[in-house]
Protein backbone atom coordinates (compact mmCIF):
# COMPACT_ATOMS: atom_id res chain seq x y z
CA UNK A 1 0.00 0.00 0.00
CA UNK A 2 1.45 3.59 -1.28
CA UNK A 3 1.43 6.59 0.74
CA UNK A 4 -1.32 7.24 -0.83
CA UNK A 5 -3.67 5.18 0.35
CA UNK A 6 -2.34 5.18 3.50
CA UNK A 7 -3.39 8.29 3.67
CA UNK A 8 -6.91 7.68 2.50
CA UNK A 9 -7.42 4.74 4.77
CA UNK A 10 -6.53 6.76 8.01
CA UNK A 11 -8.91 10.06 6.58
CA UNK A 12 -11.85 7.39 6.00
CA UNK A 13 -11.20 5.53 9.49
CA UNK A 14 -10.84 9.11 11.88
CA UNK A 15 -14.21 9.56 9.87
CA UNK A 16 -15.39 6.52 10.43
CA UNK A 17 -14.67 6.72 14.63
CA UNK A 18 -15.67 10.10 14.71
CA UNK A 19 -18.81 8.83 13.12
CA UNK A 20 -19.24 6.49 15.96
CA UNK A 21 -18.42 8.37 18.72
CA UNK A 22 -20.88 11.18 17.70
CA UNK A 23 -23.43 8.68 16.86
CA UNK A 24 -23.21 6.86 20.14
CA UNK A 25 -23.78 10.53 22.01
CA UNK A 26 -27.48 11.09 22.09
CA UNK A 27 -27.14 14.52 23.54
CA UNK A 28 -24.13 15.72 20.98
CA UNK A 29 -26.59 14.65 18.03
CA UNK A 30 -29.42 16.51 19.39
CA UNK A 31 -26.90 19.21 20.01
CA UNK A 32 -25.61 19.42 16.46
CA UNK A 33 -28.70 19.03 14.74
CA UNK A 34 -29.95 22.38 17.30
CA UNK A 35 -26.57 24.33 16.15
CA UNK A 36 -27.42 23.12 12.11
CA UNK A 37 -31.22 24.49 12.59
CA UNK A 38 -29.22 27.60 13.02
CA UNK A 39 -25.85 28.04 10.94
CA UNK A 40 -28.24 26.19 8.20
CA UNK A 41 -30.72 29.39 7.91
CA UNK A 42 -27.01 31.70 8.70
CA UNK A 43 -25.48 30.03 5.41
CA UNK A 44 -27.97 30.61 3.12
CA UNK A 45 -29.10 34.04 4.44
CA UNK A 46 -25.03 34.83 3.34
CA UNK A 47 -25.38 33.75 0.04
CA UNK A 48 -28.07 35.67 -0.51
CA UNK A 49 -26.07 38.85 0.77
CA UNK A 50 -23.73 38.36 -1.45
CA UNK A 51 -26.15 38.57 -4.07
CA UNK A 52 -27.28 41.62 -2.74
CA UNK A 53 -24.22 43.07 -2.06
CA UNK A 54 -23.12 42.24 -6.01
CA UNK A 55 -26.07 44.26 -6.86
CA UNK A 56 -24.88 47.44 -4.49
CA UNK A 57 -21.67 47.44 -6.20
CA UNK A 58 -22.86 47.03 -9.66
CA UNK A 59 -25.75 50.21 -8.85
CA UNK A 60 -23.01 52.00 -7.15
CA UNK A 61 -25.39 52.07 -3.91
CA UNK A 62 -22.22 50.96 -1.88
CA UNK A 63 -19.76 53.46 -1.80
CA UNK A 64 -16.63 51.34 -0.02
CA UNK A 65 -17.35 48.26 -1.29
CA UNK A 66 -13.15 47.79 -1.13
CA UNK A 67 -13.26 48.16 2.46
CA UNK A 68 -15.95 46.42 3.11
CA UNK A 69 -14.88 43.42 1.61
CA UNK A 70 -11.65 43.86 3.13
CA UNK A 71 -13.32 43.89 6.52
CA UNK A 72 -15.38 40.75 5.71
CA UNK A 73 -12.23 38.61 4.83
CA UNK A 74 -9.95 39.83 7.65
CA UNK A 75 -12.65 38.94 10.04
CA UNK A 76 -13.16 35.79 8.42
CA UNK A 77 -9.42 34.86 8.30
CA UNK A 78 -9.57 35.90 11.98
CA UNK A 79 -12.57 33.44 12.65
CA UNK A 80 -11.36 30.17 10.60
CA UNK A 81 -7.91 30.66 12.16
CA UNK A 82 -8.67 30.43 15.69
CA UNK A 83 -11.69 27.80 15.37
CA UNK A 84 -9.18 25.66 12.98
CA UNK A 85 -6.64 26.29 16.25
CA UNK A 86 -8.78 25.44 18.73
CA UNK A 87 -10.02 22.15 16.82
CA UNK A 88 -6.45 20.94 15.74
CA UNK A 89 -5.44 21.40 19.73
CA UNK A 90 -8.34 19.90 21.51
CA UNK A 91 -9.26 17.08 18.67
CA UNK A 92 -7.94 17.23 15.61
CA UNK A 93 -4.27 16.34 16.06
CA UNK A 94 -5.20 14.00 19.28
CA UNK A 95 -5.99 10.38 17.24
CA UNK A 96 -6.83 7.64 18.98
CA UNK A 97 -4.63 5.12 19.41
CA UNK A 98 -1.40 7.16 18.35
CA UNK A 99 1.14 4.64 19.39
CA UNK A 100 -0.33 2.15 17.07
CA UNK A 101 -0.79 4.81 14.03
CA UNK A 102 3.10 5.86 14.18
CA UNK A 103 4.10 2.08 14.34
CA UNK A 104 2.59 1.83 11.26
CA UNK A 105 2.71 4.85 9.12
CA UNK A 106 4.99 7.85 9.02
CA UNK A 107 3.87 10.72 10.88
CA UNK A 108 3.67 12.80 7.61
CA UNK A 109 1.47 9.96 6.64
CA UNK A 110 -0.57 10.45 9.59
CA UNK A 111 -0.48 13.80 9.56
CA UNK A 112 -2.13 14.13 5.74
CA UNK A 113 -4.72 11.84 7.07
CA UNK A 114 -6.31 13.85 9.57
CA UNK A 115 -6.26 16.80 7.48
CA UNK A 116 -7.91 14.81 5.04
CA UNK A 117 -10.45 14.37 7.42
CA UNK A 118 -10.77 17.51 8.85
CA UNK A 119 -10.76 18.68 5.34
CA UNK A 120 -14.28 16.59 4.70
CA UNK A 121 -15.78 17.61 7.72
CA UNK A 122 -15.37 21.35 7.47
CA UNK A 123 -14.31 22.13 3.67
CA UNK A 124 -17.01 20.38 1.79
CA UNK A 125 -20.09 22.43 3.39
CA UNK A 126 -17.65 25.60 3.33
CA UNK A 127 -17.20 25.13 -0.69
CA UNK A 128 -20.54 24.06 -1.30
CA UNK A 129 -21.81 27.49 0.25
CA UNK A 130 -18.68 29.54 -1.67
CA UNK A 131 -19.58 28.21 -4.86
CA UNK A 132 -23.41 28.97 -4.14
CA UNK A 133 -22.00 32.47 -2.96
CA UNK A 134 -19.60 33.09 -6.05
CA UNK A 135 -22.30 32.31 -8.34
CA UNK A 136 -24.66 34.89 -6.96
CA UNK A 137 -22.49 37.21 -6.51
CA UNK A 138 -21.71 37.06 -10.36
CA UNK A 139 -25.28 37.19 -10.72
CA UNK A 140 -25.65 40.37 -8.71
CA UNK A 141 -22.42 42.30 -10.46
CA UNK A 142 -23.28 40.89 -13.81
CA UNK A 143 -19.63 39.81 -14.08
CA UNK A 144 -18.94 36.62 -15.02
CA UNK A 145 -15.52 36.89 -13.72
CA UNK A 146 -16.40 37.35 -10.46
CA UNK A 147 -17.41 34.33 -9.98
CA UNK A 148 -14.11 32.01 -10.33
CA UNK A 149 -12.41 35.17 -8.54
CA UNK A 150 -14.52 35.05 -5.71
CA UNK A 151 -14.34 31.37 -5.35
CA UNK A 152 -10.52 31.50 -5.47
CA UNK A 153 -10.28 34.26 -2.55
CA UNK A 154 -12.64 32.10 -0.49
CA UNK A 155 -10.52 28.84 -1.26
CA UNK A 156 -7.24 30.55 -0.28
CA UNK A 157 -8.73 32.40 2.29
CA UNK A 158 -9.73 28.88 4.04
CA UNK A 159 -6.67 27.23 2.97
CA UNK A 160 -4.12 30.04 4.96
CA UNK A 161 -6.50 30.33 7.89
CA UNK A 162 -6.73 26.77 8.69
CA UNK A 163 -3.27 26.69 8.09
CA UNK A 164 -2.11 29.12 10.61
CA UNK A 165 -4.60 27.58 13.37
CA UNK A 166 -2.63 24.19 12.68
CA UNK A 167 0.41 26.17 13.28
CA UNK A 168 -0.03 27.92 15.97
CA UNK A 169 -1.71 24.87 17.84
CA UNK A 170 1.02 22.62 17.17
CA UNK A 171 4.11 25.59 18.10
CA UNK A 172 1.59 25.76 21.32
CA UNK A 173 1.64 21.89 22.02
CA UNK A 174 5.41 21.57 21.20
CA UNK A 175 6.53 24.10 23.66
CA UNK A 176 4.13 22.47 26.38
CA UNK A 177 5.44 19.22 26.46
CA UNK A 178 9.05 20.97 26.53
CA UNK A 179 8.77 23.31 29.20
CA UNK A 180 7.71 22.31 32.87
CA UNK A 181 6.67 26.36 33.50
CA UNK A 182 3.63 26.29 31.10
CA UNK A 183 2.61 22.23 32.27
CA UNK A 184 2.30 23.75 35.55
CA UNK A 185 0.49 27.13 34.52
CA UNK A 186 -1.67 25.36 31.92
CA UNK A 187 -4.75 25.48 34.00
CA UNK A 188 -4.13 28.40 35.39
CA UNK A 189 -3.35 29.69 31.87
CA UNK A 190 -6.84 28.34 30.25
CA UNK A 191 -8.64 29.98 32.99
CA UNK A 192 -7.12 32.94 32.37
CA UNK A 193 -8.27 32.61 28.39
CA UNK A 194 -11.94 31.17 29.36
CA UNK A 195 -11.84 34.57 31.68
CA UNK A 196 -11.13 36.96 28.87
CA UNK A 197 -13.56 34.84 26.28
CA UNK A 198 -16.31 35.27 29.02
CA UNK A 199 -15.64 39.27 29.65
CA UNK A 200 -15.59 40.17 26.11
CA UNK A 201 -18.92 37.73 25.62
CA UNK A 202 -20.43 39.83 28.72
CA UNK A 203 -19.17 43.31 28.17
CA UNK A 204 -19.49 43.02 24.01
CA UNK A 205 -16.25 44.73 23.56
CA UNK A 206 -15.76 42.53 19.79
CA UNK A 207 -14.96 46.02 18.08
CA UNK A 208 -12.14 46.51 21.16
CA UNK A 209 -10.79 43.30 20.11
CA UNK A 210 -11.20 43.03 16.48
CA UNK A 211 -10.58 46.35 15.44
CA UNK A 212 -6.92 46.42 16.27
CA UNK A 213 -6.02 43.12 14.55
CA UNK A 214 -8.08 44.35 11.62
CA UNK A 215 -5.78 47.44 11.47
CA UNK A 216 -2.67 45.20 11.86
CA UNK A 217 -3.91 42.55 9.16
CA UNK A 218 -5.33 45.26 6.40
CA UNK A 219 -2.14 46.46 5.02
CA UNK A 220 -0.67 42.70 4.22
CA UNK A 221 -2.00 39.83 2.04
CA UNK A 222 -4.29 38.94 4.41
CA UNK A 223 -6.40 42.22 4.05
CA UNK A 224 -5.80 41.96 -0.06
CA UNK A 225 -8.06 39.27 -0.37
CA UNK A 226 -10.42 42.25 -0.86
CA UNK A 227 -9.10 43.21 -3.71
CA UNK A 228 -8.65 39.56 -5.25
CA UNK A 229 -12.51 38.87 -4.65
CA UNK A 230 -13.05 42.10 -6.60
CA UNK A 231 -11.18 42.22 -9.32
CA UNK A 232 -12.86 43.05 -12.57
CA UNK A 233 -15.88 44.18 -10.39
CA UNK A 234 -14.46 47.18 -8.79
CA UNK A 235 -12.36 49.69 -10.29
CA UNK A 236 -10.15 50.47 -7.19
CA UNK A 237 -9.11 46.61 -6.83
CA UNK A 238 -5.62 46.51 -7.16
CA UNK A 239 -4.21 43.90 -9.68
CA UNK A 240 -0.86 44.06 -8.05
CA UNK A 241 -2.40 43.49 -4.56
CA UNK A 242 -4.62 40.51 -5.88
CA UNK A 243 -1.29 39.21 -7.30
CA UNK A 244 0.69 39.46 -4.60
CA UNK A 245 -1.83 37.46 -2.10
CA UNK A 246 -2.01 34.81 -4.41
CA UNK A 247 1.99 34.58 -4.55
CA UNK A 248 2.42 35.39 -1.02
CA UNK A 249 -0.67 32.43 -0.01
CA UNK A 250 1.02 29.76 -2.29
CA UNK A 251 4.68 30.14 -0.95
CA UNK A 252 3.02 30.43 2.87
CA UNK A 253 1.25 26.99 2.26
CA UNK A 254 4.21 25.73 0.48
CA UNK A 255 6.50 26.67 4.05
CA UNK A 256 3.65 25.37 5.95
CA UNK A 257 3.71 22.12 4.22
CA UNK A 258 7.39 21.48 5.47
CA UNK A 259 7.06 23.04 8.55
CA UNK A 260 3.56 20.82 9.81
CA UNK A 261 5.06 17.75 9.57
CA UNK A 262 8.00 19.06 12.00
CA UNK A 263 6.39 20.35 14.26
CA UNK A 264 3.45 17.27 14.71
CA UNK A 265 6.97 14.98 14.90
CA UNK A 266 8.12 17.08 17.91
CA UNK A 267 4.65 16.58 19.88
CA UNK A 268 4.20 12.48 18.86
CA UNK A 269 7.47 11.40 19.27
CA UNK A 270 7.89 13.75 22.45
CA UNK A 271 8.49 11.84 25.83
CA UNK A 272 7.21 14.98 27.49
CA UNK A 273 8.36 16.64 30.91
CA UNK A 274 7.02 14.90 34.07
CA UNK A 275 6.14 17.30 36.84
CA UNK A 276 6.47 15.36 40.01
CA UNK A 277 3.82 16.33 42.55
CA UNK A 278 5.04 16.56 46.20
CA UNK A 279 2.94 14.06 48.79
CA UNK A 280 -0.07 15.87 50.05
CA UNK A 281 -0.18 15.87 54.16
CA UNK A 282 -2.93 13.34 55.08
CA UNK A 283 -4.81 16.31 57.16
CA UNK A 284 -4.45 20.11 55.42
CA UNK A 285 -5.38 23.20 57.28
CA UNK A 286 -8.78 23.23 56.43
CA UNK A 287 -9.03 19.79 57.44
CA UNK A 288 -7.60 20.34 60.63
CA UNK A 289 -10.08 23.65 61.24
CA UNK A 290 -13.15 21.39 60.10
CA UNK A 291 -12.14 18.25 62.40
CA UNK A 292 -14.01 19.37 65.54
CA UNK A 293 -16.87 20.25 63.60
CA UNK A 294 -17.57 17.00 61.54
CA UNK A 295 -17.15 13.58 62.19
CA UNK A 296 -13.90 11.79 60.34
CA UNK A 297 -15.97 9.70 57.76
CA UNK A 298 -17.68 12.66 56.64
CA UNK A 299 -14.58 15.24 56.38
CA UNK A 300 -12.58 12.28 54.52
CA UNK A 301 -15.65 12.07 51.49
CA UNK A 302 -15.51 16.18 51.49
CA UNK A 303 -11.67 16.45 51.63
CA UNK A 304 -11.68 13.71 48.36
CA UNK A 305 -14.55 15.92 46.70
CA UNK A 306 -12.11 18.54 47.16
CA UNK A 307 -8.78 17.02 46.11
CA UNK A 308 -10.81 15.64 42.76
CA UNK A 309 -12.04 19.38 42.00
CA UNK A 310 -8.88 20.88 42.25
CA UNK A 311 -6.85 17.98 40.29
CA UNK A 312 -9.30 18.05 37.71
CA UNK A 313 -11.37 21.16 37.51
CA UNK A 314 -12.97 19.86 33.79
CA UNK A 315 -14.97 17.07 35.33
CA UNK A 316 -17.05 19.71 36.84
CA UNK A 317 -17.94 21.99 34.26
CA UNK A 318 -21.48 20.32 34.00
CA UNK A 319 -22.19 22.29 36.97
CA UNK A 320 -21.55 25.38 35.56
CA UNK A 321 -24.02 25.38 32.84
CA UNK A 322 -26.63 27.82 35.01
CA UNK A 323 -24.04 30.21 34.74
CA UNK A 324 -25.22 30.71 31.18
CA UNK A 325 -28.03 31.22 31.71
CA UNK A 326 -26.87 34.59 33.56
CA UNK A 327 -24.86 36.20 30.60
CA UNK A 328 -28.24 38.51 29.71
CA UNK A 329 -28.68 39.62 32.66
CA UNK A 330 -25.06 40.50 33.56
CA UNK A 331 -24.58 42.02 30.29
CA UNK A 332 -27.53 43.98 31.15
CA UNK A 333 -25.75 45.22 34.60
CA UNK A 334 -22.57 45.68 32.40
CA UNK A 335 -23.86 47.94 30.00
CA UNK A 336 -26.23 49.95 31.84
CA UNK A 337 -24.02 50.31 34.96
CA UNK A 338 -26.39 49.19 37.79
CA UNK A 339 -27.82 45.96 39.35
CA UNK A 340 -31.40 45.37 38.34
CA UNK A 341 -33.78 43.60 40.75
CA UNK A 342 -33.47 40.27 38.46
CA UNK A 343 -30.07 39.69 39.35
CA UNK A 344 -29.68 38.88 43.21
CA UNK A 345 -33.31 36.71 42.69
CA UNK A 346 -31.65 34.63 40.09
CA UNK A 347 -28.43 34.31 42.17
CA UNK A 348 -30.81 32.87 45.01
CA UNK A 349 -31.32 30.02 42.58
CA UNK A 350 -28.54 29.27 40.49
CA UNK A 351 -26.04 29.16 43.10
CA UNK A 352 -28.13 26.49 45.56
CA UNK A 353 -28.17 24.74 41.89
CA UNK A 354 -24.85 24.59 41.72
CA UNK A 355 -23.77 23.83 45.14
CA UNK A 356 -25.87 20.40 44.71
CA UNK A 357 -24.89 19.52 41.14
CA UNK A 358 -21.17 19.55 42.39
CA UNK A 359 -20.70 16.34 44.27
CA UNK A 360 -23.93 15.22 45.64
CA UNK A 361 -25.71 14.29 42.35
CA UNK A 362 -24.17 10.60 42.00
CA UNK A 363 -23.31 9.23 45.31
CA UNK A 364 -22.83 6.18 44.72
CA UNK A 365 -21.18 6.32 41.17
CA UNK A 366 -18.83 9.30 42.23
CA UNK A 367 -16.90 7.10 44.45
CA UNK A 368 -15.38 4.82 41.04
CA UNK A 369 -13.03 2.35 41.46
CA UNK A 370 -13.34 2.79 45.49
CA UNK A 371 -16.62 1.90 45.61
CA UNK A 372 -16.20 -1.65 47.35
CA UNK A 373 -13.94 -0.42 49.85
CA UNK A 374 -16.43 2.61 50.93
CA UNK A 375 -19.31 0.15 51.10
CA UNK A 376 -17.20 -1.47 53.50
CA UNK A 377 -16.91 1.25 56.43
CA UNK A 378 -19.44 1.89 58.54
CA UNK A 379 -22.00 3.51 57.91
CA UNK A 380 -21.39 4.19 54.47
CA UNK A 381 -24.62 5.93 53.53
CA UNK A 382 -24.02 8.56 55.88
CA UNK A 383 -20.77 9.34 55.59
CA UNK A 384 -21.15 9.68 51.76
CA UNK A 385 -24.52 11.77 51.79
CA UNK A 386 -23.44 14.10 54.33
CA UNK A 387 -19.89 14.00 53.04
CA UNK A 388 -20.89 15.27 49.41
CA UNK A 389 -23.60 17.56 50.76
CA UNK A 390 -20.71 19.29 53.09
CA UNK A 391 -18.31 19.55 50.08
CA UNK A 392 -20.53 21.25 47.98
CA UNK A 393 -22.23 23.51 50.57
CA UNK A 394 -18.84 24.83 52.35
CA UNK A 395 -17.34 25.77 48.36
CA UNK A 396 -20.62 27.44 47.15
CA UNK A 397 -22.41 28.46 49.95
CA UNK A 398 -20.60 31.27 51.33
CA UNK A 399 -19.79 32.68 47.38
CA UNK A 400 -23.51 32.53 47.13
CA UNK A 401 -24.48 34.55 50.26
CA UNK A 402 -22.16 37.24 49.72
CA UNK A 403 -22.80 37.50 46.31
CA UNK A 404 -26.71 37.77 46.79
CA UNK A 405 -25.88 40.45 49.87
CA UNK A 406 -23.80 42.67 47.59
CA UNK A 407 -26.18 42.71 44.15
CA UNK A 408 -29.19 43.19 46.66
CA UNK A 409 -27.13 46.30 48.30
CA UNK A 410 -26.54 47.94 45.05
CA UNK A 411 -30.07 46.69 43.35
CA UNK A 412 -32.87 48.77 44.24
CA UNK A 413 -34.18 46.36 46.59
CA UNK A 414 -35.09 47.01 50.01
CA UNK A 415 -32.97 46.00 52.99
CA UNK A 416 -36.13 43.61 54.23
CA UNK A 417 -35.88 42.13 50.67
CA UNK A 418 -32.48 41.77 50.26
CA UNK A 419 -32.84 39.81 54.28
CA UNK A 420 -34.82 37.41 52.78
CA UNK A 421 -33.31 37.20 50.15
CA UNK A 422 -30.42 36.01 51.93
CA UNK A 423 -32.11 33.31 54.08
CA UNK A 424 -33.59 31.74 51.14
CA UNK A 425 -30.00 31.72 49.82
CA UNK A 426 -28.57 29.95 52.42
CA UNK A 427 -31.11 27.65 53.27
CA UNK A 428 -31.54 26.52 49.51
CA UNK A 429 -27.76 26.19 49.32
CA UNK A 430 -27.66 23.88 52.58
CA UNK A 431 -30.80 22.06 51.19
CA UNK A 432 -29.96 21.87 47.49
CA UNK A 433 -27.37 18.91 48.26
CA UNK A 434 -30.05 16.85 50.17
CA UNK A 435 -32.22 17.01 47.33
CA UNK A 436 -29.57 15.93 44.62
CA UNK A 437 -28.66 12.89 46.58
CA UNK A 438 -31.95 11.15 46.46
CA UNK A 439 -32.06 12.15 42.59
CA UNK A 440 -28.53 10.40 41.93
CA UNK A 441 -29.72 7.62 43.73
CA UNK A 442 -32.48 6.84 41.44
CA UNK A 443 -30.83 7.42 38.18
CA UNK A 444 -27.07 6.94 39.24
CA UNK A 445 -24.06 6.51 36.51
CA UNK A 446 -21.24 4.33 37.14
CA UNK A 447 -19.37 4.33 34.02
CA UNK A 448 -17.13 6.94 32.57
CA UNK A 449 -18.00 9.51 29.72
CA UNK A 450 -15.65 11.54 27.89
CA UNK A 451 -15.48 14.93 29.49
CA UNK A 452 -12.70 16.10 27.17
CA UNK A 453 -10.97 15.28 24.14
CA UNK A 454 -8.12 13.41 26.99
CA UNK A 455 -10.05 12.82 29.58
CA UNK A 456 -12.66 10.74 31.54
CA UNK A 457 -14.60 11.25 34.28
CA UNK A 458 -18.15 9.69 36.15
CA UNK A 459 -20.68 12.27 36.08
CA UNK A 460 -23.98 12.68 36.68
CA UNK A 461 -26.39 11.88 34.16
CA UNK A 462 -28.85 13.63 31.98
CA UNK A 463 -31.91 12.22 33.56
CA UNK A 464 -30.64 12.84 37.20
CA UNK A 465 -29.60 16.05 36.10
CA UNK A 466 -32.46 17.39 34.46
CA UNK A 467 -34.45 16.08 37.61
CA UNK A 468 -32.49 18.19 39.79
CA UNK A 469 -32.45 21.29 37.79
CA UNK A 470 -36.63 20.69 37.73
CA UNK A 471 -36.92 20.39 41.62
CA UNK A 472 -34.51 22.81 42.58
CA UNK A 473 -36.10 25.42 40.52
CA UNK A 474 -39.96 25.00 41.86
CA UNK A 475 -38.45 24.68 45.14
CA UNK A 476 -37.29 28.14 45.01
CA UNK A 477 -40.15 29.29 42.92
CA UNK A 478 -41.97 30.97 45.44
CA UNK A 479 -38.97 32.86 46.67
CA UNK A 480 -38.46 33.93 43.33
CA UNK A 481 -42.11 34.96 42.16
CA UNK A 482 -42.28 36.99 45.70
CA UNK A 483 -39.49 39.05 45.03
CA UNK A 484 -40.35 39.80 41.78
CA UNK A 485 -41.33 43.11 41.22
CA UNK A 486 -44.33 42.24 38.85
CA UNK A 487 -45.72 39.26 40.35
CA UNK A 488 -45.10 39.95 43.91
CA UNK A 489 -46.40 43.54 43.35
CA UNK A 490 -49.56 41.79 41.62
CA UNK A 491 -50.03 39.50 44.55
CA UNK A 492 -50.10 41.97 47.50
CA UNK A 493 -52.54 43.95 45.63
CA UNK A 494 -54.87 41.25 45.01
CA UNK A 495 -54.84 39.36 48.22
CA UNK A 496 -54.21 42.78 50.45
CA UNK A 497 -50.74 42.56 52.49
CA UNK A 498 -47.88 44.33 51.88
CA UNK A 499 -45.30 42.96 49.30
CA UNK A 500 -42.67 42.69 52.61
CA UNK A 501 -45.48 39.91 54.12
CA UNK A 502 -45.53 38.47 50.09
CA UNK A 503 -41.76 38.38 50.57
CA UNK A 504 -41.37 36.85 54.03
CA UNK A 505 -44.04 34.23 53.12
CA UNK A 506 -42.32 33.11 49.83
CA UNK A 507 -38.95 32.68 51.61
CA UNK A 508 -40.77 30.91 54.29
CA UNK A 509 -42.15 28.44 51.79
CA UNK A 510 -39.06 27.81 49.40
CA UNK A 511 -37.25 27.44 52.78
CA UNK A 512 -39.67 24.84 54.00
CA UNK A 513 -40.20 22.90 50.50
CA UNK A 514 -36.35 22.51 50.83
CA UNK A 515 -35.96 21.41 53.94
CA UNK A 516 -38.82 19.00 53.22
CA UNK A 517 -37.42 17.80 50.00
CA UNK A 518 -33.82 17.79 50.95
CA UNK A 519 -34.62 15.05 53.94
CA UNK A 520 -36.95 13.08 52.34
CA UNK A 521 -34.03 12.25 49.49
CA UNK A 522 -31.20 12.42 51.46
CA UNK A 523 -32.80 9.68 53.94
CA UNK A 524 -33.67 7.68 50.80
CA UNK A 525 -30.47 7.92 49.24
CA UNK A 526 -28.74 6.43 52.52
CA UNK A 527 -31.25 3.70 52.27
CA UNK A 528 -30.04 2.91 48.20
CA UNK A 529 -26.33 3.04 49.60
CA UNK A 530 -26.96 1.02 52.54
CA UNK A 531 -29.04 -1.05 50.56
CA UNK A 532 -26.27 -1.65 47.55
CA UNK A 533 -24.63 -4.38 49.25
CA UNK A 534 -26.78 -6.36 48.62
CA UNK A 535 -27.80 -5.64 44.89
Amino acid sequence: MGTREHVVTIGRLELSRRWRVLSGNTAQLIAIGISALFFVPLGLGGMIGTYLFGSGVASGEIETPLSLTRLGFVYAWLFVAGFGGYRAYATALRPDRLEGYLTTVSHRELLAGLLLAECVVWGAPAILIAVGGSLLFAAGTGSVLSAPLLFLTVCTTLATALTTGFLVSLTIRNAGVRSKLLTRLRSVLFGLLAIAYFGVIFTQSFASVLEPLYHLLEPTPIGWYGDLALVGSVSGASIGRSAGTLLASGAFLLASAAALPRLAAGVWYADGVHIEHEAEPESSSTGNRLSGLLPQPVLGVATADWKRARRAPITLTFAVYPLFLLISPVMNAVQTGTIGRGLPIWIVCFGPWIAGALFALNVVGNEGAALPATLLSRAPGRALVVGHVVAGVLLVGPVTLVTVVGLGVASPHTMGAVVTLAVSALVLTVFAGPIATGIGAIFPRFEEVSVSRSTEAIVPSMLAFTAYSLVVFLVAMPTLVAHSSIVGHAIASAIGPSQAVVRIVGTIASCTLAAIAGLLSAAYAVRRVEGFHFD
